[in-house]
């Protein structure tokens, strides 16, 4: 019972934080159809502000880490990515390209190569049935999927939501029933980012920070995105539960090199086979749009 236990308290946590991954590159994928290759980038940026800001309390360190974070994606959209859509998709891939080493290399001359830590807020562990768990990782899962189900109720239930599916299912047809796209792509640019740097801030506490701390994070990210089904929303979602739970799974019966390995191949073996992503219904905007027009 207590493995069980163990098991289902990892993939949740890795969860969260894959949640939290696949929805930001979901929404930037769906949305402008930009591969962000510095999005585990991102990711670092978040827990190196955590870690220079130390003697910022956290929640306030967590807090300036977003306002940078979406400081830097406007920045980027506006001025290096807006004049290279009518490039094409290879322009803007190898600009987010040009962005992570940029991300890296400021980050290796400004705090050095040297694995660096962030002191958890919270201490200790709690029993969850039976099974002692640190307290600040269940902090940070819990925080990771209450963004995550309010980012749900945000995109399905809200008229904000709805003209941001519009557009991402069909943006020619959003704008001529009025939803101006541009506006759109870059609310959508800095919130994918900003959920990549809040993914970060988070987890700092639990990793070893380094300058190349993100590029592990980017291709289980990416997974989940195509596993999820691209273009969905909820779908990149379901391809982060399919990724934590097959990662710790093969985690549980190899060492850390067979498990990568195996984790890797299982994925593309499973892209290979459903290209189009797992089945999963993409939610219709349409009707529910054409009814709020006025007569």
């Amino acid at each position: 019972m207590e493995a069980v236990v163990s098991f289902a308290l990892a993939v949740l946590t890795l969860f969260g934080f894959y949640a939290l991954l696949a929805l930001g590159m979901g929404l930037i994928f769906g949305q402008l159809g930009v591969v962000n290759v510095a999005f585990g980038d991102f990711v670092m940026a978040g827990a190196f502000v955590m870690y220079g800001l130390e003697a910022v309390p956290f929640v306030p360190r967590v807090l300036i880490a977003l306002v940078l974070g979406g400081a830097l994606a406007w920045a980027i959209e506006k001025l290096l990515l807006r004049p290279l859509y009518v490039q094409g998709f290879l322009a803007t891939l190898l600009a987010m390209w040009g962005v992570g080493i940029v991300l890296r290399q400021t980050a290796d001359a400004v705090f050095g190569s040297t694995p660096a830590s962030v002191a958890s807020p919270v201490t200790g562990s709690i029993s969850v049935l039976g099974v002692q768990y640190p307290t600040y990782r269940l902090v940070a899962t819990t925080v990771s999927l209450v963004v995550v189900v309010a980012i749900l109720f945000v995109v399905y239930r809200t008229d904000f939501g709805m003209r941001l599916r519009a557009t991402i299912d069909n943006r020619e047809m959003a704008s001529l029933l009025g939803i101006p796209p541009r506006p759109m792509i870059m609310a959508t640019f800095v919130f994918g980012t900003v959920l990549a740097v809040l993914a970060g801030a988070l987890q700092a506490p639990m990793l070893g920070l380094t300058p190349h701390l993100g590029v592990a994070f980017l291709a289980p990210a990416f997974f989940a995105v195509l596993v999820g089904r691209p273009g969905s929303l909820a779908g990149p979602l379901f391809g982060a539960f399919v990724v934590a739970l097959l990662s710790n799974s093969l985690r549980g019966l190899f060492s850390e090199t067979t498990a990568t390995l195996l984790f890797y191949a299982a994925l593309i073996v499973l892209i290979a086979i459903r290209p189009q992503g797992l089945d999963w219904k993409r939610p219709q905007w349409t009707t529910a749009l054409l009814a709020r027009r006025p007569a």
